[in-house]
């Protein structure tokens, strides 16, 4: 099967690149044009624009006229956003569905490299740099510690192990790229939207572990990451609220309320105390309003869309 930009010609697309933006304009042209050179495997484009301001969706539209273009009228986050689009895929004839963000760049042939790791029951995840840096790890893959609700490694911006040079089971991986079999939905469901998001990309890797599919690490499939391009980092009001209310959220939902969650907690107030008297040494009240308005809504069930605790309409 012949690579087509946009899923054009007369083969099915093998993949459905599944790509969510909101005011991206800046950087989308870079995007497309990286992803048309992509050879290997048939895929299409499916585009959710989440209630832009500006003309991504018009972008995209008259780049690649092949493009599935989604227009939402309000933002619906990371995961209502995909799962729209899925829904949609998931009635159609593509054998994998590929997350990738839109402040990633492709490499021409790092599509065809995912695919040959890939199986019914096998997601594949890229290696991928911070863009800017070659050789710099993003945190993209790895393994989770459900104990203190972070990742065991401390890969980003480093060159990392022995183990980034060779393919490998990980535990769980970012959304930024990954490739999943249409089974893996089927199995263990879409995403979870009470995420909006942030750790929804966890919780999604360990329902298709627990439903008995493995994620594999292929390094000869490079992918470059602006981190924060799309969101604007995790530094910031936005980042601090949905990551202080997802993150215990996210391992009370997969370990529930006993002794190991208890651990768990008194570990993150902790070390959320610690960044807040850090905060307010330099005077960052903004990122202290937002993390204690993350932690009190998780403990009052506010899950979904933050945008009111924000000041968002």
């Amino acid at each position: 099967m012949t690579s087509q930009p946009g899923g054009t010609g007369r083969e099915a697309p093998l993949v459905a690149v599944l790509t969510v933006t909101t005011n991206a304009g800046s950087h989308l042209p870079a995007y497309l044009d990286a992803l048309a050179a992509v050879t290997g495997p048939a895929w299409r484009l499916w585009l959710v624009d989440n209630a832009s301001a500006d003309d991504s969706a018009g972008i995209v539209e008259r780049r690649l006229p092949d493009a599935v273009v989604l227009r939402n009228s309000a933002n619906l986050g990371f995961t209502g956003a995909c799962n729209r689009a899925l829904k949609e895929i998931l009635q159609g004839d593509a054998r994998y569905v590929l997350f990738l963000n839109d402040d990633t760049e492709v490499t021409p042939g790092f599509l065809q490299a995912l695919v040959a790791l890939a199986g019914e029951r096998t997601l594949v995840a890229p290696v991928t740099f911070l863009a800017g840096r070659p050789g710099h790890l993003d945190d993209a893959v790895g393994e989770f510690d459900w104990l203190r609700g972070t990742w065991k490694e401390r890969v980003l911006g480093t060159a990392g192990g022995p183990e980034y040079r060779r393919a490998h089971e990980v535990d769980t991986a970012n959304l930024s790229c990954l490739l999943v079999p249409v089974a893996a939905f089927h199995a263990a469901g879409l995403l979870d939207e009470a995420f909006f998001v942030y750790y929804d990309d966890t919780d999604f890797c360990r329902r298709v572990r627990e439903a008995g599919f493995r994620i594999l690490f292929q390094p000869e499939a490079v992918v470059y990451h602006r981190k924060g391009a799309t969101l604007g980092g995790q530094l910031t009001p936005f980042g601090c609220y949905y990551l202080s209310r997802n993150r215990p959220y996210l391992i009370r939902k997969h370990l529930g309320l006993g002794p190991r969650f208890a651990v768990f907690f008194l570990y993150f107030t902790a070390t959320r105390a610690a960044r807040l008297a850090l905060w307010a040494v330099h005077r960052r009240w903004d990122l202290c309003r937002a993390t204690l308005a993350g932690m009190r809504d998780f403990m009052l069930g506010r899950m979904g869309d933050g945008g009111r605790t924000l000041g968002r309409p």
